[in-house]
């Protein structure tokens, strides 16, 4: 019985030996798990338990023109910002901060709390209250310091626009991210209290343009509240943009676009109050200069836009529309090019053809007139050369007569119409529209407007590429804003180099006829009083398109010199009448800009 019961008691005891070894071996495990294997996991966690990392805010990056004018940089200022858990008494802190700040206590308040409060509240992150501190109020907060133990005076950068207005449009605005960008952008790094691009150069090119932000490491207790600084990591400034745009050439296109509209806002045109230019080098695609009118000062909405400047750039002639790539206007006359090409390339005209303009065949073309006739005069007949010269609508009319819509629209999209041209930029251009049989059928009155430009909308942007491929006798490049990206260190991130987009080909025969008739324009046609002892051979075409009920729209394209082009000029203004007498001398301006010697 003694032996039964003592082996009993040892098969417990070994069951039980067994257990704890088991038990053991398991803990022994977790502990190498936990200590040895995710180790480097957990200290890691503990530290940023007990570290809070407060952004330095970096400097953006530099943006110039070609030649180094600078065009965007930082400068430093104050901003007044507070951590509320060091208050002492919050109450009576918040109504002198009312009292200094000139701010409501309950917009203090709420700007405290979507910073502390919530999900993703940050309550050891410095709260901005006011940003760019006038002077004065630095100078009212500072000798009230220790009745605020939770302000902070800190210094962080801020955008600067050192030409105001010039090429505001191009280089775009930097504001507060917002939620929906922060969603985007939040695994990138970017927090609540980060300014980014909003259009432009500065928003395109934000990834350039955003330096590192340096890091304060806090040390906070449980319930994050700062202890200490215990660390802290400089910030390294964003890259440097340099661009394809010269600044005196770009001064000399907005200037001349913001005089001609004051010329014909006095004058007949009462309703011309927005226009748009481009200048590019044909043998490169570089945007040499892109103005829009109105436009606006960058500046304004450093650290944030006013109500009264919001109104002027938002409402009525809005100066946030860039009329140069996303405004997409009917070309007028401008589009005769691509109908000749058609003609030509087709063999439904010979360059000997004469054709009559005159009332007597308006009952040929469904009443459509030539300009001409409004003056008691005809072009009589006229071959293919002087229609072009003379922009005779009538010569046009009969190559509607002759041609499909697809043959006209074929030509145009040889050249980039009705696409984008591929530009990087914010927003996204405009693409325009050159429909042909598989949009609609087109009557035959509907064919001759087609053949003058009514029927089509194309941007200034893409006029400018596509008379830059007719200058380069088919090439077309691409083209960009951005010559380099240049790295704080001095090291070159990126370099443009020309990229052809699209060729054209056409016979020999048609490409002399558009250089000579084109050049002939200029010198003796409808664009010869806007060029005369120009000094340089310019090729170009002028254009006025209708657009009832208002004033037609005033277009001028072309390039220079005629026989060796370095600059196309595309030149439209909204509601300003012939093209020949409101676009033409604008383009001139911009061309003497770029050809005036250096230093001028």
């Amino acid at each position: 019985m003694m032996n039964r019961t003592r082996t009993q008691s040892e098969r417990r005891l070994r069951v039980f030996q067994i257990f704890a070894l088991c038990l053991f071996l398991v803990l022994v495990g977790r502990l190498w798990q936990l200590q040895i294997i995710k180790g480097e996991y957990y200290k890691s966690r503990a530290t940023a338990n007990r570290l809070a990392l407060v952004p330095i805010s970096a400097p953006r990056g530099i943006i110039t023109d070609r030649r180094g004018e600078v065009f965007a940089t930082s400068r430093m200022a104050y901003t007044i910002s507070v951590v509320p858990q060091e208050f002492s008494d919050r109450e009576a802190e918040v109504r002198l901060l009312s009292k200094l700040l000139e701010m409501p206590v309950e917009e203090i308040e709420a700007k405290i709390a979507g910073q502390t409060e919530g999900r993703y509240g940050l309550p050891y992150m410095p709260t901005r209250l006011i940003e760019d501190v006038p002077p004065y109020m630095l100078v009212r907060v500072s000798e009230h310091k220790v009745e605020l133990p939770g302000v902070i005076i800190e210094e962080e950068p801020y955008r600067s626009y050192p030409n105001g207005s010039l090429a505001g449009p191009i280089i775009g605005y930097v504001g507060l991210i917002n939620q929906e960008e922060l969603a985007r952008l939040g695994e990138k790094g970017y927090q609540s209290r980060d300014r980014i691009g909003k259009s432009g150069v500065e928003r395109e090119f934000e990834e350039y343009l955003r330096g590192q932000d340096g890091v304060t490491e806090i040390e906070v207790d449980s319930l994050s509240r700062p202890v200490a600084t215990v660390g802290a990591r400089a910030p390294v400034a964003g890259s440097t943009l340099v661009m394809t745009i010269d600044a005196k050439v770009q001064q000399s296109a907005e200037d001349a676009l913001r005089s001609q509209l004051e010329t014909l806002q006095s004058g007949k045109y009462k309703h011309a109050t927005a226009g748009a230019a481009v200048a590019l080098d044909p043998r490169t695609g570089e945007i040499i200069a892109m103005a829009t009118e109105p436009g606006y000062d960058p500046g304004w909405f450093v650290p944030r836009i006013s109500d009264e400047q919001w109104r002027q750039v938002s409402t009525g002639v809005s100066g946030l529309f860039n009329r140069a790539i996303s405004g997409a206007y009917p070309p007028g006359s401008t589009f005769k090019p691509f109908t000749a090409i058609a003609a030509l390339e087709a063999g439904v005209i010979d360059l000997d053809d004469r054709i009559l303009c005159s009332p007597s065949v308006s009952s040929r073309y469904y009443r459509k007139r030539c300009s001409i006739w409004s003056k008691g005069r005809s072009h009589g007949y006229q071959n293919l050369t002087e229609g072009m010269i003379n922009s005779c609508n009538i010569v046009f009319y009969e190559l509607g007569a002759r041609l499909s819509v697809d043959q006209m629209a074929s030509a145009a999209k040889q050249f980039g119409l009705s696409q984008p041209t591929g530009l990087r930029f914010t927003p996204v251009e405009a693409t325009g529209a050159v429909p042909d049989s598989s949009v609609r059928d087109f009557m035959p009155g509907e064919l001759a407007s087609y053949a003058i430009g009514q029927q089509v909308t194309v941007t200034p942007l893409q006029m400018a590429v596509a008379y830059g491929g007719i200058a380069t006798r088919g090439v077309m490049y691409k083209p960009h804003l951005i010559r380099q990206v240049i790295a704080p260190d001095g090291t070159v991130q990126t370099q443009s180099v020309p990229e052809v987009m699209r060729t054209a080909v056409l016979s020999d025969r048609t490409w002399d006829y558009l250089h000579h008739s084109l050049s002939e324009v200029t010198r003796i046609g409808t664009a010869s009083s806007a060029f005369r002892n120009f000094g340089i051979p310019v090729a170009g075409k002028t254009g006025t398109a209708e657009v009832p009920p208002g004033d037609p729209h005033a277009w001028f394209v072309g390039w220079a010199p005629a026989d060796d082009p370095e600059i196309v000029v595309a030149v439209m203004i909204e509601r300003g009448g012939g093209g020949g007498a409101s676009a033409a001398p604008v383009a001139r301006k911009i061309m003497e800009a770029y050809f005036a010697p250096t230093g001028e």
